[in-house]
């Protein structure tokens, strides 16, 4: 093979040059009878496709693109109605791949195996348990590939359009009985953004009065519990985890006056947690994490049992914030660990 070198997707690079590559990587399948959307589309679409998500590309030597994959988050059944009939696209732990091409030269090469890798990788590494995929019923060779390379059939569908029934592969990529510690911690990591996600919605319902309320609860109102949790989670852990620095900020500051801001950096922070725990290496995860406490204390506690207490004590004040919506005569929202699970259940 060729010198080639595999890479994320720049700015700089010929966008024309990619979909013309696409484009000839798809044009069997195209004269086979089988529609895909990379066998003809414009440099528009190609420009549409790689901004979701991750694209990585294969560069030769001259620097022209030879090979493509693109991984994405979940889809959102609400935002993007078209996925309603594949569910597995939607699963909150699960990685979609798309727009993956070979050059027609290099086909067989094992640069496709490559690119496979690669998008597993990043997908590891952004906190997915797990990745699906999809291509044509009638290309029994790709479905064979695939089958070869780790992927199961979990399903079809039938894109609008299509000359051909799409089918579903699934590949786990976080197996809870190889690497049980990282499977629980991803689950939790899930949680924490998913709780702190529907919680909010119930908050924003509040004027800022009700808002900002003393109702008894440790950090006194709603605003204070929620400064609190940013506080602690990404003011205090998050550098501890991410940096290994201990920053000194008192546990009842004031860190974001704004509402809307506040909401903000606490969905955004959440977020974080899941690429953390996915990049992790395994020794790290069966590690210590040593950091100093805001008295100043010298601590080294358990990685994995330390970043359980952060979740743990993110679950404690919503709790307190649900309480405290319940006394205000407002709704509180279901945030039960089990709900979440029932709901990814449904999506597998």
């Amino acid at each position: 093979m060729p010198e080639l070198a595999i890479r994320p997707l720049q700015p700089a690079d010929d966008l024309g040059a990619l979909t013309a590559m696409l484009n000839r990587a798809y044009a069997g399948l195209a004269a086979a009878g089988m529609n895909f959307t990379a066998a003809t589309q414009d440099e528009a679409t190609t420009r549409r496709r790689v901004a979701r998500g991750a694209c990585l590309v294969a560069i030769d030597a001259a620097g022209a693109p030879v090979g493509s994959v693109c991984i994405a988050p979940p889809y959102d059944a609400a935002a993007d109605p078209w996925v309603a009939e594949a569910r597995w696209l939607q699963a909150p732990d699960t990685a979609h791949l798309h727009q993956f091409g070979v050059e027609p030269a290099l086909q067989r090469s094992g640069l496709g195996t490559r690119l496979l890798a690669a998008a597993e990788q990043w997908a590891r590494e952004q906190g997915f348990a797990r990745i699906v995929l999809d291509t044509a019923a009638p290309a029994a060779h790709l479905r064979a590939w695939y089958g070869r390379s780790g992927y199961a059939e979990v399903g079809s569908a039938q894109w609008a359009g299509k000359t051909y029934r799409s089918v579903m592969l699934r590949k786990v990529l976080v197996d809870p009985v190889a690497d049980p510690m990282r499977a629980h911690l991803l689950v939790m990591a899930r949680y924490d953004g998913w709780a702190t996600r529907r919680l909010m919605e119930h908050v924003d319902a509040l004027d800022d009065a009700d808002c900002r309320r003393d109702t008894g609860l440790y950090f006194r109102s709603i605003h204070g519990t929620l400064n609190h949790l940013l506080v602690a989670g990404q003011l205090l852990w998050w550098p501890r985890y991410a940096r290994g620095e201990s920053p000194m900020v008192k546990l009842d500051a004031e860190a974001e006056p704004d509402r809307q801001r506040l909401r903000a950096r606490l969905v955004e922070g959440t977020a974080n947690w899941l690429p953390l725990v996915g990049a992790a290496p395994a020794e790290r995860l069966q590690g210590a994490i040593e950091y100093r406490r805001t008295t100043g204390e010298a601590m080294r506690l358990p990685w994995a049992a330390t970043l359980m207490h952060v979740f743990n004590h993110g679950t404690h004040h919503r709790g307190q914030v649900t309480a405290a919506l319940t006394a205000l005569g407002r709704p509180a929202p279901e945030l039960d660990l089990v709900y979440m699970l029932q709901r990814e259940q449904a999506l597998s």
